[in-house]
């Protein structure tokens, strides 16, 4: 028999979202909502993407805090189904007034269906349940953090959480079957609940968010997380409470163990990132990282200034300072064996000098290190360091990267859950496209995104998180097989230029594209000026056409009065401006990852040890390339243990990756 689930609040925001992973999965739905138009159009357009032969999705409209009419709605979807194996209780609303308003009664509204109708759906679950089986009551940040602006909605969520926590363990020891109760509650998400009152109370959004400009967590990201919690029980066991913060991280706030991240008590994150599996994890990788230590180490320098790689780089060695008469690494920094580094369209550029100040810098600087991203593992610790330990994973965005082993900054480096090569992806392709897409191109549900060369490292994520945003995407490539990915990554339409002609389609079918995500340069960036809507913005990540030429200057002749008569803009992005924002974008994207909400595209070609940079550069830049190029720099026998490359590190197994 097919799972199914229940979600209450289902027409929108969260709920919605839930509704949307569990349809790929297979679930039959009873989508529930007071709402009931706009509950039909959510109904209708999940079984439209599920197509037909796709899962069957009731529903039917429903005041939570009539009980009788919610155990009704549950025993129906039994009856329907069979059984239920989810029940997601999402239904909320916000404060209702002041409560301090003697003429105000709203708040009581606030306290019963934010609070009693919870009590009724896990009442109702209980009866319903005939075997095993997950409960997930969808509060809110606010059941931990005090909340000034709305204390009825902060204290209704705060008992949904302790609710969670006390009636967790009677459910977990049904004789019928364990069900987990657990609590989802997440910091503040673009949903219809919290973009009304940005929009009509302004002076109170500020209050409540701290700012209008904040990045609001997309929904579809917190469904991943409850997804994630259903279906990783050794991580999220019954009675947990997951908050999810702002910059993505998870934190299980009421776990009582965990070890210690940056100097001070650390709060015991969700996921298969603490515990016993994760401790296991680092044994492993620091033996594996320190065992047998060579006495030199391969990498890659830039040797003199050229475009062409093979002739700008020589594979050099260097003294490894590590052993039992090493002294330890300098202090503050980190002494890392490297797994996986990334090779990017750049490389050729900084190859050629151009990520210098100017020429004269450049060749002042020779030799330089080469490579931009890795995934590492600890092997010791300089003085003053805290966060870090022998056998931790780590990242690293710097320049070096092409190298067996490394020094590396530990104010820099980026804790990650293993090391994946997937997450090397994740590095400059994954924040370039997270960062300039919220930060440079401001994009908004509803509107429409042109990403150019969208099969490639970066253009691969900017498909995915523009859809994710709610906007309709346009994905450019330039060859069969690249549109089958694109396809299957949820691009609304692929235009493969091998076959069609960009600008025809464009003028045709999208005459007004509000975002450009844009990499090519030359005629494509023309094309995409001249498909811009008025106050378009179009977000120039490169111009990769030009790179292996030397990078002549472009002419545009016309471009400041295109630009002018939309309104539009053109809008530079070099991802090292934003180092700021890496740690929270970063744990966003990997946790998006470890929920199977975003897929990461590596290319079929695989790279082993330092030696193939050359053929590998060369590879992506001879356009070849489907997904992000990855190389292994140990040798082939000389990996990390296979469970520390995947998905869930050494918890929770591998999961689905895109299909090349």
């Amino acid at each position: 028999m097919a799972p199914s689930a229940i979600i209450t609040g289902a027409a929108s925001g969260i709920g919605k979202n839930i509704a949307e992973q569990l349809v790929k999965r297979g679930y039959g739905l009873t989508l529930l909502d007071l709402d009931g138009t706009l509950l039909e159009t959510t109904a209708r357009a999940l079984s439209a993407s599920a197509g037909p032969g796709g899962p069957r999705i009731r529903t039917a409209v429903l005041d939570v805090m009539d009980e009788q009419a919610q155990r009704a709605a549950f025993r129906a979807h039994v009856d329907a189904f069979g059984g239920v194996q989810l029940i997601v209780l999402n239904a909320g609303i916000s404060e209702r007034g002041s409560f301090f308003d003697p003429a105000n009664t709203g708040w009581q509204a606030t306290l019963d269906v934010n609070l009693t109708a919870v009590l009724y759906g896990t009442r109702a679950a209980s009866e319903v349940m005939g075997g095993e089986g997950a409960i997930i009551a969808v509060a809110s940040a606010g059941a931990i953090f005090p909340m000034p602006v709305s204390p009825v909605y902060a204290a209704a969520k705060a008992g949904v959480a302790h609710f969670v926590r006390s009636a967790a363990r009677s459910l977990a020891a049904r004789r019928s079957g364990p069900v987990r109760l657990m609590a989802l509650c997440p910091e503040f998400v673009e949903t219809p609940l919290v973009t009304s009152v940005m929009r009509e109370d302004p002076a109170t959004a500020r209050q409540l968010l701290g700012s209008l400009d904040i990045a609001l967590l997309k929904p579809a990201f917190v469904a991943g997380v409850a997804l994630a919690m259903v279906e990783q029980p050794e991580a999220y066991r019954a009675g947990a409470v997951v908050l999810v913060r702002q910059d993505g991280s998870l934190v299980q706030p009421y776990a009582r163990s965990g070890r210690a991240l940056g100097g001070g008590p650390r709060e015991a994150r969700a996921g298969p990132g603490e515990g016993p599996a994760a401790e296991a994890q680092r044994r492993q990788l620091a033996a594996w990282a320190t065992a047998n230590p060579p006495k030199e180490y391969g990498k890659i320098v830039i040797t003199e200034l050229s475009p062409d790689f093979r002739r700008a780089a020589r594979l050099v060695t260097a003294p490894l300072p590590f052993g039992p008469s090493a002294p330890p690494p300098p202090p503050g920094t980190l002494l890392v064996r490297r797994v996986f580094a990334g090779v990017n369209a750049s490389d050729v550029n900084y190859s050629s000098g151009r990520y210098h100040a100017s020429k004269a810098e450049a060749l002042s600087k020779l030799p330089f290190d080469a490579g931009f991203e890795s995934v590492n593992v600890v092997m010791a610790v300089g003085e003053g360091v805290k966060g870090f330990v022998p056998g931790d994973a780590m990242a690293a965005l710097s320049y070096g990267s092409f190298s067996e082993y490394g020094i590396e900054p530990a104010r820099t480096a980026l804790p990650v859950p293993c090391v994946a090569p997937e997450i090397v992806a994740l590095l400059t392709s994954g924040l370039t496209a997270s960062i300039a897409l919220e930060e440079a191109g401001r994009i908004k549900a509803g509107e429409t995104v042109l990403v150019t060369a969208a099969a490639g490292g970066t253009g691969q994520f900017a498909v995915q998180l523009a859809k994710a945003a709610g906007c309709r995407v346009v994905a450019t490539c330039g060859s069969p097989a690249k549109a089958a990915l694109l396809k299957e990554l949820g691009a609304d339409r692929v235009i493969d230029y091998s076959r069609e002609n960009v600008k025809a389609v464009l003028k045709a079918e999208y005459p007004g594209v509000d975002v450009v995500y844009e990499s090519v340069g030359g005629d494509m960036f023309a094309t995409a000026v001249d498909a811009l809507a008025h106050k378009g913005r179009v977000v120039i990540i490169g111009m990769m056409s030009s790179y292996g030429s030397g990078w002549a200057p472009g002419t545009y002749p016309g471009l400041a009065e295109k630009l002018l008569w939309k309104s539009a803009a053109a809008v530079g992005f070099f991802l090292l401006r934003y180092a700021p924002l890496f740690k929270a974008h970063l744990a966003r994207l990997v946790a998006a990852w470890q929920a199977g909400t975003l897929q990461v595209a590596l290319d079929p070609r695989p790279f082993s040890g330092v030696g193939s940079v050359f053929d590998a550069v060369a590879h992506l830049q001879g356009g070849a390339s489907r997904g992000k190029v990855v190389l292994a720099l140990p040798a082939p026998g000389d990996m990390p243990p296979a469970a520390a490359m995947s998905r869930g590190g050494g918890a929770a197994g591998e999961g689905p990756r895109a299909k090349l």
